[in-house]
């Protein structure tokens, strides 16, 4: 822990309250892991690596670069692996230094965060309307309150993106995004790209094919953790121009990952095909129970779920007594920048991997709320 941040600093995975119930007892819906591990089997992947423990891995990632690469149709120099998405964040910040850093909210909380760790001036943008629920999936941006036509870039500005958004779920069309990003170029401004869930949506609305070694305004970062579901393995890469992939390189420096991550992204991106149909399905199962008990919760195309609960400056006390003094954690989304972001909480994948427990405690204290 950072000196002079409190316990809670971070509201979501890996720091639990001391009074929390047995581990076995836990379940965590505030993370956006995924409940139902690898799509592969670890037996596998720890036989593949067989006596790979003993010896140092390649120092610069340079087989598992290029494995990546072929699977996503990058070239192999505009790549670099990390350990996990939020590192790569880091150190993209460090890279860049962006004048001016435009964030759309919501948008996830780590970005203004790494923003100040090196003085990089923050622009919050909020959005402008009120957050659409249940009733169909907006088909636009500006329906959800993200007007880009009212924004205008500067040069060295850098807007970020996280598509699909996190906490809410929508998702701009690859044709939206391309064209912000053109935009945004022709000012002199870039695009960071947060495409941790593109996996679930078949990377439909991805940006890579505009990834250039000669391209200076786009960048995108990928988490593997989350699909793997393998959070306390950190695996994640990030795609850009050479230059820029080349100084996160050396920032990161030699043998940033061990064997224990390579195997992991080998293995996943040696994969046929994914298939996260076991999500989505518990996802619907959920999404359909707070639709039935008349709680609105957000319909976007995202492997977890934002929920309209209208709590208020009772959310802390209502969170802490109604989940987590029963061993269910659930996050406030307060930290990522909604207007009224004390009146939502975002459920992650856990809770789909026990919708029974989530069920049965809205239901019993829906009365209290």
């Amino acid at each position: 822990m950072e000196p002079g941040q409190s316990p809670g600093f971070w509201d979501h995975g890996g720091l639990l309250p001391e009074n929390a119930p047995r581990e076995k007892d836990i379940l965590d819906a505030s993370t956006t892991v995924n409940p139902f591990g690898p799509p592969f089997s670890l037996e596998d992947l720890l036989a593949g690596i067989g006596k790979g423990w003993t010896s140092y891995p390649d120092p610069w990632s340079a087989s598992l670069s290029s494995r990546i690469a072929r699977r996503m149709g990058l070239p192999a120099d505009c790549l670099v692996p990390g350990p996990g998405a939020t590192a790569l964040i880091y150190r993209w910040m460090e890279t860049v230094r962006p004048r001016r850093l435009v964030l759309f909210e919501p948008i996830f909380s780590e970005y203004p965060r790494a923003a100040g760790v090196y003085g990089i001036p923050v622009l919050r943008v909020p959005g402008g309307v009120p957050l659409v629920f249940a009733g169909g999936r907006p088909e636009s941006a500006g329906e959800w309150g993200v007007d880009f036509g009212r924004f205008e870039p500067q040069a060295g500005d850098w807007v970020v993106l996280v598509n699909p958004v996190n906490p809410t779920g929508q998702a701009f069309s690859m044709r939206q995004a391309q064209e912000f990003f053109v935009r945004l170029a022709r000012a002199g401004a870039g695009l960071l790209l947060d495409e941790s869930f593109q996996d679930f949506l078949e990377n439909r609305d991805s940006l890579l094919g505009s990834i250039a070694p000669d391209n200076p305004f786009l960048s995108v970062v990928r988490s593997v953790t989350k699909v793997t579901g393998l959070p306390g393995i950190r695996t994640g890469w990030l795609a850009s121009s050479r230059e820029t992939v080349q100084k996160i390189r050396q920032s990161l420096g030699p043998w940033a990952l061990g064997v224990l991550e390579c195997g992991v992204m080998d293995r996943y991106y040696a994969l046929p095909d994914w298939n996260f149909d076991r999500i989505r399905q518990a996802r619907d199962r959920l999404f359909a129970f707070f639709v039935s008990v008349g709680l609105p919760v957000a319909e976007g195309f995202s492997p977890y779920l934002f929920v309209h609960t209208n709590w208020g400056r009772k959310a802390p006390e209502w969170r802490d007594r109604f989940f987590r003094e029963r061993g269910v954690f659930v996050r406030i989304a307060e930290g990522f920048g909604p207007r009224s972001g004390s009146d939502y909480v975002r459920l992650g994948h856990q809770a789909f991997e026990k919708p029974s427990v989530i069920e049965e405690l809205f239901s019993k204290n829906r009365g209290s709320f």
